[in-house]
């Protein structure tokens, strides 16, 4: 997929070509008409909020860069409550993304409505993944293993709950806010990092930005599925 400053560049709105899901948009399945408007509904809003979370992305990238200079950071209020908002936001935006691509790709494999969550996905093709491509399944297998794993804190558990703790999306949207704040590391450089569980913390920039790229990835797979469907529903006439 594109990076965050040309998704948040193009002219989505006036513009059909820059939907990212622009060569999966018109399908040949044979769906009811309202199944096909809910498919096309839940892909146009994907690709929107993913350019919602690159925005969020690249104002608090604008925010560390300015900032992370030196030995000493000046994390201001103003500057706070910017890096608060947009990380809360960025969070929120990219989980809806993941929820919507997935729902989206679920009503394209099954002519089914009833998913709408990612976690739920994730559960569904844990037991049964004969909704993935064969070409698929390696992928899949890994984003099932981040998801699964208790031994340490992946990238999948900062917007997908698992037993033994909430993500970073459940606490923003049930319980508290997420929290962000600053230290001096070994070579007496200023940096922000975000606090992940009670024991778990990251720096800001490359822990955000590695979840932008899985999510990313999972489009790009989904999207070359839908695709490669395609292609043998024409080859097959």
């Amino acid at each position: 997929m594109k990076d965050i400053e040309t998704l948040t560049k193009e002219l989505f709105y006036c513009d059909p070509t820059t939907n990212i899901f622009e060569r999966c948009r018109i399908i040949k399945k044979e769906y009811p008409l309202n199944v096909l408007g809910v498919y096309g509904q839940k892909l146009d809003a994907c690709n929107i909020k993913i350019r919602y979370a690159a925005r969020a992305l690249l104002y608090i990238k604008q925010i560390v860069n300015e900032l992370e200079h030196g030995e000493f950071i000046y994390f201001d209020d103003e500057n706070r409550l910017k890096m608060y908002f947009y990380a809360e936001s960025y969070l929120i935006f990219i989980r809806s993304t993941l929820d919507l691509v997935v729902s989206a790709y679920f009503i394209y494999q099954t002519g089914k409505t009833n998913i709408d969550s990612f976690n739920d996905f994730l559960k569904k093709i844990d037991k049964d993944d004969s909704l993935i491509l064969p070409e698929s399944k390696e992928f899949w297998s890994y984003i099932l293993e981040d998801y699964k794993t208790d031994e340490y804190y992946t990238w999948i558990h900062t917007i997908v709950g698992r037993e033994k703790g909430l993500s970073l999306r459940d606490m923003i949207v049930h319980k508290s806010m997420v929290d962000i704040d600053t230290y001096i590391d070994e070579r007496d450089k200023g940096r922000f990092y975000i606090i992940l569980s009670n024991k778990d913390y990251g720096h800001v920039n490359p822990w955000l930005e590695g979840i932008f790229n899985h999510c990313s990835s999972i489009i790009d797979t989904i999207i070359n599925d839908i695709v490669s469907c395609e292609q043998n529903i024409k080859k097959n006439g």
